[in-house]
């Protein structure tokens, strides 16, 4: 055969298997839909979930991707359901949407545990995988990453909260099982609802004030509507995200991709969302301070009253604890605390 005629035959063998194998590496991408029920520009989608995106997709060399949906996939509380039913691969959850659901995920809502997220979020997921992971208590899903975030305090529109007697039956929104627990207690008046529903709540005047995280505040726009806020050493209350995958999804990823991908995952999302929520707290702490809000910390006396009247919520949760099969809750709280000490 004349040698140029092989040259060219070989070349074209070459081009055919490369096309081939582009062609191949292109089909066996796992692209996984994220269903966001924050708008594509909140902070913690700009700042967290999507750095964390660009991520995932560099860490696999672009074999798995990650697209966000131009539409929320059912409600904030229902987002574990859509993930797991399979109408979107990911979502981040909030645990305490669904009281009762996620029982363990709640020592992560608990009173007083500290006001650094930046040190909390991985924290918690490191204890949560350590001590929490064989209940299950998310089958269905697998969980890139848990994590408590920044502290909750409570914010009102008409007056400053001084004394426990100042809290009796005052309407505050509440986004969780602990926080309504903790309103129970203090006399107050819980009403159930998530963030994004708060503004509509404090705009017609339905409700008094509200349990809030600080960045809160600016970010559902209610800068405008309250005045006044009562923050408390370690927290009133906080709440426990995560970011999940469905698990039959998970499954089409690779061993070796699944490994990379948990390598920018667990902790490490944490502490990048733990970071997002310190910003953004100190982004909503400045604007809170331009428009003249009172903000004040509990005193000692205050603080000491919110301690004792709390108590129960951190016994209740070590009962329920039990009950999900965990021999010591106790030993896992202190586990967390002891990590947040640490730093």
């Amino acid at each position: 055969m004349h040698p140029f005629k092989t040259t060219i035959r070989s070349a074209t063998a070459g081009l055919f298997l490369a096309a081939a194998a582009a062609l191949a590496h292109a089909q066996a991408a796992v692209v996984l839909t994220y269903s966001s029920w924050l708008p594509p520009t909140h902070w913690l989608n700009t700042n967290g979930m999507l750095p964390w995106i660009a991520e995932v997709e560099k860490a696999t060399q672009g074999r798995v991707k990650i697209e966000m949906l131009p539409k929320t996939v059912g409600t904030p509380p229902t987002q574990f359901d859509v993930v797991r039913d399979g109408l979107a691969d990911l979502s981040l959850i909030v645990t305490g949407y669904t009281p009762g659901r996620f029982e363990l995920a709640e020592m992560g809502e608990l009173p007083f545990l500290g006001e650094d997220p930046t040190v909390m979020s991985p924290a918690f997921d490191r204890v949560y995988r350590k001590h929490f992971t064989a209940a299950n208590e998310f089958k269905g899903v697998d969980v890139m990453s848990i994590f408590t975030i920044a502290p909750g305090h409570i914010f009102t529109a008409k007056k400053q909260i001084k004394t426990l007697d100042d809290l009796k039956g005052m309407k505050l929104r509440s986004a969780s099982a602990t926080g309504t627990r903790a309103l129970n207690l203090v006399g107050a008046v819980p009403i159930l609802k998530s963030s994004t529903e708060a503004f509509e709540m404090l705009s017609s005047g339905a409700i008094d004030g509200s349990l809030m995280l600080q960045e809160t505040v600016k970010s559902t726009n209610s800068l405008g509507l309250l005045r006044y806020g009562l923050l408390i050493p370690g927290g009133l209350f906080n709440s426990s995200l995560a970011v999940v995958v469905n698990s039959g999804k998970w499954k089409t990823i690779s061993p070796a991709d699944q490994r990379a991908i948990m390598s920018v995952s667990g902790e490490a999302l944490a502490a990048k969302i733990g970071r997002a929520y310190a910003a953004a707290d100190q982004s909503s702490i400045d604007s809170m301070k331009e428009a003249k809000y009172v903000l004040e910390r509990a005193d000692p006396a205050l603080t000491a009253g919110l301690r004792k009247t709390l108590s129960p919520i951190e016994d209740e949760w070590i009962a329920k604890a039990r009950k999900k099969g965990v021999a010591d809750p106790a030993a896992a709280l202190a586990d967390f605390r002891a990590a947040v000490q640490a730093r």
